[in-house]
């Protein structure tokens, strides 16, 4: 079914017991616990018999399934994106929480890297599960300078530097030989004409000047649009992640297939999941949930992630979240990764307010180093608790 199409009211109550139920034990649910429960909390209407219903009609909807025979219910990704979009209360981290949080930021130093990593350190800490985030980045890849370096004959090395400090390199085979000094005056006319150009930019001034061009000058031309393209589609090359040993405690891998858990850290640890889901989360407005196969990654078919960009408007931005199993306490993840989202947005628009004001030079985006963990009041529960 789509999620567009609403439950009966009986349903989603069953279906929102199931979740939770499952959320906090790890167990497939069965009939007769639902029944018990619903009948404590909402009286008659919910026997048995009903309930076996119900189950078998939300099993027909492709919201939940039966791991074994005669075994209880467990839900879907469909069921977990009805529940987190349908069924799921507010959550919002306690006063107490948001307070222990301002206090670690205010202890550590005025600096990007060191923002970043305990940004990770509290996701993963809060939720014990794991924490990803990247360093800002502008949304479009813009020219910072370039260079066109001679290394053999018509080889030639492009080195593009964008506006946020990465660096893009491309080899190009020029139809004839050039001197370094030759190379160098192309790059140095063409780095006036495009300073601060974004790929879209490039295009259209070239073909104001394509009459004029020479085809080596239109290869390099070629070449920068297509790096500042790819470019804007690319994460940054330092993606920070921090609570691994997290996500390894809980039930899912203690329990699971050493082959299914070799495949889970490597898609963690080389962030081969990343791709798939920034552009979404980048694009998207507020805390975004992708549940298992939306991240588009075999590895993590029964792995979710709860996401945010991050960055002032207008500015640099970045993505943070927390990856775990998707059995999750969703309503947490979101309050977590929202509240964070919220101290970075905070830190950076009062950075960037200071730096403009005095002429220094706004947060970098320097790759953190491993700190020390976090010392979280509420993170020392089983993993059981979701």
């Amino acid at each position: 079914m789509s999620v567009d199409r609403r439950l009966s009211p009986r349903k989603e109550v069953i279906l929102r017991a199931l979740v939770e139920q499952y959320v906090r034990t790890g167990e497939p649910v069965g009939s007769k616990l639902l029944s018990d429960l619903l009948a404590a909390i909402h009286g008659p209407g919910y026997a048995s018999a009903t309930v076996r219903n119900e189950l078998s009609a939300l099993e027909e909807e492709g919201l939940i399934y039966q791991p074994h025979i005669s075994a209880g219910r467990v839900p879907t990704d469909l069921g977990y994106r009805y529940f987190v979009e349908r069924l799921m209360g507010e959550s919002q981290l306690s006063i107490e929480e948001q307070r222990l949080i301002g206090h670690q930021f205010f202890q550590v130093q005025r600096q990007l890297d060191e923002w970043v990593r305990l940004t990770a350190a509290v996701m993963a800490q809060a939720l014990q599960s794991a924490a990803i985030i990247t360093p800002p980045r502008s949304a479009v890849a813009q020219i910072k300078h370039f260079e066109l370096l001679s290394l053999y004959e018509s080889l030639v090395l492009m080195v593009l530097v964008l506006a946020d400090g990465s660096v893009q390199q491309e080899r190009l085979a020029l139809d004839e030989p050039y001197r370094q000094e030759d190379l160098s005056h192309i790059a140095r006319r063409f780095n006036e004409l495009f300073a601060g150009a974004d790929a879209e930019t490039v295009r259209r001034v070239a073909a104001r000047l394509e009459p004029g061009l020479t085809p080596d000058e239109r290869l390099v031309i070629d070449s920068l649009a297509r790096l500042l393209g790819q470019a804007s589609l690319l994460l940054p090359d330092a993606v920070y992640h921090e609570g691994l040993a997290n996500l390894l405690r809980r039930d899912e891998f203690t329990r699971g297939d050493p082959e299914r858990i070799r495949e889970v850290v490597e898609a963690l640890e080389r962030h081969r999941f990343l791709p798939s889901i920034a552009p979404r989360v980048m694009a998207g407005e507020g805390v975004q949930v992708i549940i298992g196969s939306e991240t588009g990654a075999g590895a993590m078919k029964d792995m979710s992630v709860v996401a945010s960009r991050y960055g002032t408007p207008g500015r640099p931005g970045g993505l943070l979240g927390v990856v775990g199993p998707t059995r999750m306490q969703y309503g947490r993840a979101i309050a977590v990764v929202r509240h964070l989202t919220q101290v970075l947005n905070d830190l950076l628009a009062e950075a960037y307010t200071e730096a403009f004001e005095t002429g220094a030079d706004p947060p970098g985006a320097e790759a953190p180093d491993e700190g020390p963990p976090v010392e979280w009041p509420g993170a020392k529960g089983s993993a059981r608790d979701g």
